[in-house]
This record gives C-alpha cells, structure tokens and sequence, in this order.
C-alpha cells in the first residue's frame, strides 16, 4: 500500500513539474519521502525540482543523498548533471551525463542535457550530435527543438533557427523557451514587433523567465538608439573578466588623456577642449544610462522584479 501511495506522488510530482510547478512538486516530493526517506528516485526528483525553483545548494545536497542511495540509476546521475551544470561544474556535470547515458541510451532528456553541457563547454559538434539522437528518440521533443534553433541562431543560419522554433512552437505552443528562441530569431531578422510578442507570451506564463527577460531587454536595446549603445557596451565589458573590464576602462581613460595632452602642445586648443567635453559627456552618460535603463524595464515588466545586479 505504501508503494502505491509512493509511486503515485512521485507521479504527480513529477506531472507538476512538466508544468512549473516547483512549489506543488516539492511538497509532494516531501511526502512522499515522510513515507520512505531512503528512495532513491524521490531525492533525484527533488533535487530537479528544487532545482527549478532555483534553490540550487538544497538541490546539490538532495542529489549527493540520491547518488549515496543508488549509484547506479540513470535518473540520479541525471540529476547531478542538471545541478552541477547549474553551478558551471561543467566537467563533473559531463561525467555524470556520460553515465546516465551509458545506462539509459533512449531518454532524450538527458541527451538534450548532455547537449546543453557540450554547448556550455563550446563543443558545438558534439552538442549536435546529441540533439540529432535526441530528436531520433523523440522527434518532437521541444527542448531539443528549441536548442536546435539556439545553435543553428549561434552558426549564423537563421533560416534553419527559424525552421526549428516553428517546430518547437508546433510542437508545444505555450513553451516559454520555444517563444524565447522564436522571438530571438525574429529579432535578429530586425522583427522587433515579433520579438515583443513572443517575448510578452513567455513573460506571461512565467514573470522570472531570466530568457525571456534578456529577450525583452534586447528588444528595448534595438529600438533605443541611446540606451541601447550602453547596453551593447555593457554586454561587451560582462564578456571580459572583471580585470580585462578594469583594463580597458583604464586603457580608454589613458588614450583619451594622451590625446588631450598631445592636442595641447600642438596648440590644437579646440581640439582639446572637445575632446575634454566629449570624455565628461561619456562619464555622465555611462553614470545615469544604467538607472534609466533599469527604469524602463522595470516599468514595462510591470510586476517583475529585476535583480538588483541585472
């Protein structure tokens, strides 16, 4: 009787999580482990709800308990993956997805995983080769269908991007992630109207959608010629390790400087005084761009509330 009553939360734990429902997901998890706290696939469970909840140290410790219980299950090593890639460990996520898939060749999860890992790890090939088995298993598999459009989009082949978001918004009309991806086509292709739409779809089935939040900035960046500047600027500078950021905004601060100098001794006094009002208008700009920016968002998402370092 237990056993049925185990496997019947796990279920629906499991149903919820299919629909974002971390919260619900998590407490029947919950009760199902008050029945036994000793199985193995319930903390896997766990650890990927949690980890959809972005509660990431209790899903790293849920998914340790599931792999001391049973090293052996594909789905507990399957779990460890998605956190550990969470948490950028990308080479132990990869190891633990190489088991699972060892042990489980036909889930096209964890091949889109393993995907997701490779993309991460700038093994573009390999992730290909991940999804195209994927999409063998499950052709219409969305997640694989919209890293599909996520590659094709990085190779430049927006064609193709757009051939597999269609599929994957076919496939699951009301995925948020197959709106994110759709939008991001139209957008490179100069359609912010398109972009929008896509973008409020996928808000609006989740407000905290990280994706659909940058799509929405981006948008804003495109038909903004002055805040967008600063956001292209600041997109390049986050590119940069926070030393290489500290070296070019010292560098640009040097070159001007040089030049304002060197303007001076040539007797070049009006050169010198724009060059001076140019580098206090650029100090000022990048002072209240970021505020007005954020307010702009802000007012937009309405109901969304933006990391403070967003």
């Amino acid at each position: 009787m237990e056993e049925r009553q185990l496997a019947i939360l796990i279920e629906h734990a499991v149903a919820r999580m299919q629909l974002a429902d971390w919260r619900g997901a998590i407490d029947l998890l919950r009760r199902a482990l008050a029945i036994d706290a000793d199985h193995p696939a319930a903390h896997a469970h766990l650890a990927l709800a949690l980890l959809g909840a972005k509660r990431l140290a209790g899903a790293a410790i849920e998914f340790q308990i599931a792999l001391g219980l049973d090293g052996n299950d594909p789905l507990c090593h399957y779990a460890a993956a998605a956190v550990l890639r969470a948490q950028r460990k990308l080479d132990a996520a990869w190891d633990h997805c190489q088991v699972a898939l060892q042990s489980d060749s036909t889930d096209a999860d964890t091949h889109v995983l393993g995907a997701e890992i490779r993309v991460l790890r700038n093994e573009l090939p390999e992730a290909r080769e991940l999804l195209t088995l994927a999409l063998e298993l499950e052709s219409s598999h969305t997640d694989a269908l919209v890293a599909m459009a996520r590659l094709e989009l990085a190779a430049h082949r927006y064609d193709e991007a757009a051939r597999w978001a269609r599929d994957a918004l076919e496939s699951a009309p009301a995925d948020s992630g197959a709106h994110v991806v759709a939008g991001l086509v139209d957008l490179v292709r100069g359609d912010t109207s398109g972009a929008e739409q896509h973008a409020r779809f996928a808000l609006g089935q989740d407000a905290t959608d990280s994706g659909a939040i940058e799509l929405f900035a981006a948008i804003k960046a495109r038909r903004s010629w002055l805040l967008g500047t600063w956001w292209r600027l600041n997109a390049w500078l986050s590119l940069r390790s926070e030393s290489g950021q500290i070296a070019v905004l010292i560098g640009s601060f040097v070159v001007v400087r040089i030049a304002i100098i060197l303007a001076g001794a040539a007797g070049w006094h009006g050169l010198e005084s724009t060059l001076g009002w140019v580098w206090l208008g650029v100090c000022a700009y990048t002072w209240f761009a970021p505020a007005l920016w954020k307010r702009m968002i802000a007012s937009e998402l309405g109901t969304v509330i933006l990391d403070p370092d967003y």
